[in-house]
């Protein structure tokens, strides 16, 4: 099954290469980080990390396909 949301590929680039991620105002090392592939799906969980709190944060693919890009590697995520 061919996925139904395209994902744009620097969102990907940079994620992939990032050691830590800004969320929130925090700095977070993401716990699980997954590049998808053609088969991925709107609800597949992307990125998951830790916040400072111990509350876990899960990113969908539906959720990093709607960002936008703020430039210098920065996305706005929708809330």
């Amino acid at each position: 099954m061919k996925r139904s949301l395209e994902l744009r590929s620097d969102i990907v680039l940079n994620l992939s290469s990032a050691d830590l991620v800004l969320i929130n105002d925090e700095l977070l090392r993401p716990d699980y980080l997954l590049v998808p592939d053609e088969t991925a799906d709107k609800d597949d969980v992307l990125l998951e990390c830790t916040m400072k709190n111990g509350q876990e944060l899960d990113v969908t693919l539906a959720e990093l396909s709607s960002a936008q890009y703020l430039g210098e590697g920065a996305y706005l995520l929708p809330q």
